[in-house]
């Protein structure tokens, strides 16, 4: 439960981007990838029109629909390529083993991904049932059973959520050790463990929180199928920038400050860690990871 929050943080002066993250936000790909699918959205929305124009009111139903579901896809991207602002998801909360700073993944990100899942599920589930409805048959139509199927297959991913199996993660750090909740699983590190934090750059900004190999490392996934998000494969914490609400260059020297400064750990889940985030103060990190 939160203890203190930060509030919007005033502006700190320049953190400086690790050289080995890339600097452009969209790549060509990118860009052509939103064009696509915002001109697939426009699309279904004039078919949908056009079909309600001629009189068939499910065409506006299905094509809004489908408008929908490929806005949410182009929102989804942005969401994932826009820089986090927000530091005031920066804060300490009180849990079980003490109070730690914990460090929130975008809210936004979050719920324009329920949105699009909720969105497949209804077209599916939907178009399912009007068929079934509109066929002169005691059977069970092929498309409507194969809609369906895929239909209830997303619906598992909105119980997960509801259920909380599937949920918008964070990381705390306390002094005992780093606690990382993905969207699909846990995993915890003591501070015993860690040899510091490097950021690395897998077609977006990421920080290694790297452990040493033999380490009892405790990690588990919390939802059965959807799995939306993987575990790394070596004891680490692997932060994907992309999916925090905090701008990516204080994230890295915030976890970068702690990983490879144990004497500074007295300070995580106290206000003296909102403090040192609001105004920026980390040394510039050293290169690569220190010598233990």
């Amino acid at each position: 439960m939160p203890k203190t929050g930060a509030g919007d943080f005033p502006r700190r002066g320049p953190i400086s981007i690790p050289a080995v993250w890339q600097h452009s936000r969209y790549t060509l790909r990118d860009i052509l990838a939103l064009v696509m699918f915002s001109g697939c959205g426009v699309l279904s929305a004039l078919v949908g029109l056009g079909g309600w124009l001629d009189g068939m009111p499910a065409a506006l139903r299905y094509g809004l629909g489908f408008a929908c579901f490929f806005f949410l896809i182009v929102a989804t991207g942005a969401a994932f390529r826009s820089a986090g602002r927000r530091d005031a998801d920066i804060r300490t909360v009180v849990t079980a083993g003490g109070d730690a700073t914990e460090l929130r993944q975008s809210r936004r990100l979050w719920l324009v991904l329920v949105a699009l899942m909720g969105c497949m599920t209804a077209l599916m589930l939907g178009a399912a049932v009007e068929i079934y409805l509109n066929v002169p048959s005691s059977f069970i139509p092929g498309a409507s059973a194969v809609l369906g199927g895929f239909g209830l297959y997303c619906l598992t991913f909105l119980l997960a959520v509801v259920t909380g199996r599937v949920r918008r993660g964070y990381i705390r750090l306390s002094i005992n050790g780093i606690h990382h909740r993905g969207w699909s699983f846990e995993s915890f590190l003591p501070w015993t463990a860690v040899v510091g934090a490097i950021p690395v750059y897998y077609d977006s900004p990421t920080v290694l929180v790297v452990a040493h190999a033999n380490t009892d490392w405790s990690r588990r996934p919390t939802a059965r199928i959807w799995r939306i998000d993987r575990l790394p494969p070596a004891p680490m914490i692997e932060v994907d920038c992309r999916k925090f609400a905090i701008d990516a260059a204080l994230l890295f020297h915030l976890l970068a400050y702690y990983a490879n400064n144990p004497s500074t750990r007295t300070e995580l889940g106290a206000e003296a860690a909102i403090e040192r985030a609001r105004a920026g103060d980390y040394p510039p990190p050293t290169e690569g990871i220190p010598a233990p």
